[in-house]
């Protein structure tokens, strides 16, 4: 019903109780072989409703706390290659690069625990229904299953984290200096991530985020618990080897010096030393260049 179009999706929406205690139960109702299961019913009538609705509708969805962020919480790493794709796939096309969602809207939507549970799906377990030609259907080894997950998961997530004109991320000339929140959510995402140094995609999705939100550098490095100072072990290695990733991605030139603005000396100094020399990189200063 929700799928004939906007009139009948604000139907829908205005007659349907989406605070119904049962509600969330029903996305743990797993793959049934030969049909389609509970949840995989459930996930397509929520999206369905970002497929149907006009924007007004569209937004008011999102609202919902605990409506399409239940399917996220829920299992999203047993859902078959198929479910993952329609998801992010859907999520992209109607939120995130839909040009009438606005930023602050997206990011009220992405919070740090629905970014943390997208994430999940870099260690994705689930059933490989799908191949990689096209997406058709076919019994494909477990491995090409993770592969094509991770790949549609870190696509989504450089994409949702790392674009000024799609994404969450909030430009912040001062760097971080101005005191102000920032990019806070992204901020909370990142801690809360698997260690970058044990995932190489991870660690690329970190240094492209920490590329475009330089203003993020010295908290980031100061509540994370990496240890630089030298010895010879594999975790200190590992450290280096990302802190290194991190400093090449960097500007060679800050920000800050290219601006036609008039900013104080000591306030241009301050800026300048974040993508320089984050003052919070382990025990002692480190230079980035």
């Amino acid at each position: 019903m929700v799928a004939q179009g906007p009139d009948s999706a604000k139907d829908v929406y205005s007659h349907f109780d989406f605070n119904n205690k049962y509600l969330p139960g029903l996305l743990k109702k797993g793959f049934k072989k030969g049909r389609t299961d509970v949840r995989m019913a459930c996930i397509q009538f929520a999206l369905s409703f970002l497929v149907a609705g006009d924007n007004a509708l569209l937004a008011q969805v999102l609202e919902l706390k605990g409506f399409i962020p239940d399917i996220l919480r829920s299992e999203i790493k047993e859902d078959r290659v198929s479910t993952v794709n329609l998801l992010l796939s859907t999520l992209r096309t109607k939120v995130v690069h839909n040009k009438n969602i606005s930023k602050t809207q997206k990011v009220r939507f992405f919070t740090a625990e629905v970014l943390l549970h997208i994430a999940s799906l870099y260690r994705w377990n689930g059933i490989t229904d799908v191949s990689p030609e096209d997406l058709k259907v076919a019994q494909g080894s477990e491995e090409v299953g993770k592969a094509m997950v991770r790949e549609l998961v870190h696509s989504f997530l450089r994409d949702l984290c790392c674009s000024l004109k799609h994404g969450i991320t909030f430009c912040d000339p001062s760097l971080g200096t101005s005191g102000k929140g920032g990019n806070v959510v992204l901020l909370h995402f990142l801690l809360g991530l698997r260690p970058a140094t044990e995932d190489q995609v991870v660690a690329d999705l970190l240094v492209n985020i920490l590329k475009v939100c330089p203003d993020l550098l010295n908290r980031y490095f100061k509540e994370t618990h990496y240890s630089f100072v030298p010895r010879v072990t594999s975790a200190w290695m590992g450290n280096v080897r990302l802190l290194k990733k991190i400093c090449e991605a960097q500007p060679d030139i800050s920000k800050s010096c290219k601006t036609s603005e008039f900013i104080p000396l000591p306030r241009l100094l301050s800026v300048a030393m974040v993508t320089t020399d984050p003052a919070e990189a382990g025990d002692q200063p480190l230079s980035l260049h």
